[in-house]
């Protein structure tokens, strides 16, 4: 489904109008490929939960299970969990609930969080084009408990690099902070890996981010001048790693049966023989406590447009951080914004494609070019892998929970 946007000299650019990339051009090369693809879908059965921190379904405040929430929240959680695309949100259900379905039944069962939908609609771009907006509402809420902590998972439908330059996934994050009042706030997901180093389905847990942005955004002036200098935004949360090692040792190996169905179907495509087979389970590296080898900052990248890194360092990326994606430095400055007691936050992200290779370019070929094709032959390995690469990060954010 496509739309149409005029731009400058009234040239219309095509837009997708549904799905993971509503509101980015077609012609991007990533998402154009990346749409070409079906992911490997598989369902995880029974997971070895230590005793006692199993996740558990819970109420959240007195809400019944599909109410609409108009006005400001009135339940609390020690960690919020902030997830964005439907397969990510399908393959941390299937960790956290044994069900992965991500359905129009399911999100009845879920909280909608409309509140104040009216104060922010005029700053939200292609409302027509998601379910949920032209509802009202900004995404769905969801009560858990792991450990003896309250946990509420928010499927959000507002993402910073296609709602519009206003950026109201901003104030509308900060509004919901503010009335959850979490302790920990985990924002998780898919990624691209920096550096060879990073395969897929490994996964950084970091307080460390950057931006690499190319738009401008009136509301949010300074984060324009935070990508011209690089600033890292930080949070130094206190984490427990042992839940995360336990997560190593005994649960990223139960991703390898779709990592392994990912790659036989990968190989079926031209010019993928760089892209080896996952052999071991899938590492999780954790700043201060495990981090990756390797020359990359244990930094999350976050570009308001799809972005890839190569092993010629084509767009830049290999000084500023691991993992690339186009969230987290959008969620975590809005967090560093709010007054008053501010939770602590964390990436918690699964390289869904590795960093990519490809023949030498002949000399002459326009940077564009070279970043288009590095773009097309990244977005079909993230087609493929997106929902199996995530149970990694899902087992990850498992970890973290337990151990805050």
């Amino acid at each position: 489904m496509l739309l149409l946007r005029p731009v400058q000299h009234g040239h219309p650019t095509q837009l997708f109008k549904s799905g993971t990339f509503r509101g980015l051009p077609v012609t991007d090369a990533f998402a154009a490929a990346a749409v070409q693809q079906e992911p490997v879908v598989v369902k995880l059965g029974a997971i070895p939960w230590p005793a006692g921190l199993a996740p558990e379904t819970a109420a959240l405040g007195s809400y019944q299970p599909g109410q609409k929430i108009t006005s400001a929240l009135e339940a609390q959680a020690d960690v919020l969990i902030v997830l964005y695309t439907e397969y990510e949100t399908s393959a941390l259900l299937d960790v956290f609930t044994g069900n992965n379905e991500w359905s129009a039944t399911r999100r009845k069962t879920w909280y909608g969080y409309g509140h104040n939908f009216d104060k922010f609609q005029s700053s939200i771009e292609h409302i027509g084009d998601d379910e949920a907006l032209r509802q009202g509402l900004f995404g769905y809420l969801y009560a858990m408990n792991i450990g003896g902590k309250s946990v509420v998972l928010f499927k959000s439908e507002l993402h910073p690099k296609q709602d519009g330059d206003q950026l109201p996934f901003v104030p509308v994050m900060q509004q919901l902070i503010s009335e959850l009042a979490p302790a920990l706030v985990i924002s998780t997901g898919t990624a691209g890996a920096i550096g060879s180093h990073i395969n897929r389905g490994d996964v950084a847990v970091t307080d460390r981010a950057r931006f690499h942005t190319e738009g401008q955004y009136p509301n949010e002036p300074d984060i324009a001048t935070m990508t011209a200098n690089r600033t890292e935004l930080t949070s130094n949360p206190s984490i427990d790693p042992t839940y995360l090692h336990y997560a190593a040792a005994n649960l990223t190996k139960l991703s390898l049966n779709g990592l392994s169905e990912c790659y036989t179907k990968l190989q079926r495509l031209h010019g993928y023989s760089f892209v080896q087979r996952n052999e071991n389970a899938p590492a999780i590296y954790v700043t201060g406590s495990n981090p990756a080898p390797g020359p990359q900052p244990m930094d999350i990248v976050s570009a308001d447009f799809l972005t890839v890194d190569d092993k010629f360092d084509s767009e830049g990326l290999q000084p500023l951080g691991i993992m690339n994606d186009t969230d987290d430095a959008f969620l975590f400055y809005a967090i560093n914004k709010l007054s008053g007691t501010k939770p602590k936050w964390i990436s918690v992200r699964n390289a869904s494609e590795p960093q990519i290779v490809v023949p030498q370019f002949p000399a002459g070929t326009s940077q564009t070019a070279i970043i288009d094709k590095l773009k097309s032959v990244a977005g079909s390995i993230y087609g493929i892998y997106q929902y199996s690469t995530t149970l990694d990060s899902a087992f990850a954010c498992w970890g973290v929970v337990a151990g805050s």
